[in-house]
């Protein structure tokens, strides 16, 4: 029975997650922000939910596993996926550019 209400509680604290980034998402200006906003449910909301259902009692470790590989790459790409994201971000709003000349900047130098 406590595993039960340990599986509701994940799911369903995943579930809050996931809508109140999805409402704040809704009211967000700007492609950063909407990363930013967007964030909880890849670090927060998707593990929880994974871990819910996992502990499900109807899950067979067959599953299981796959809800493994689920996370586990969740968790490889998902990092990645936001840093391209913010790259794309960066160039189409044209911030991108190379740091003046001279500034060290970037460069790992620091100017004379």
């Amino acid at each position: 029975m406590t595993l039960d209400l340990l599986a509701d509680a994940l799911t369903w604290a995943g579930a809050a997650v996931a809508v109140a980034a999805g409402m704040r998402l809704a009211g967000t200006r700007g492609a950063a922000a909407r990363l930013h906003a967007a964030a909880p449910i890849t670090v927060l909301a998707a593990p929880l939910l994974i871990a819910g259902t996992a502990l499900r009692p109807w899950s067979s470790w067959h599953d299981v596993a796959k809800l493994a590989v689920i996370a586990v790459l969740l968790a490889a790409t998902g990092p990645a996926t936001v840093v391209t994201a913010g790259q794309a971000v960066e160039r189409t709003a044209g911030r991108a550019h190379a740091p003046p000349e001279g500034t060290g900047k970037g460069t790992g130098v620091n100017p004379p």
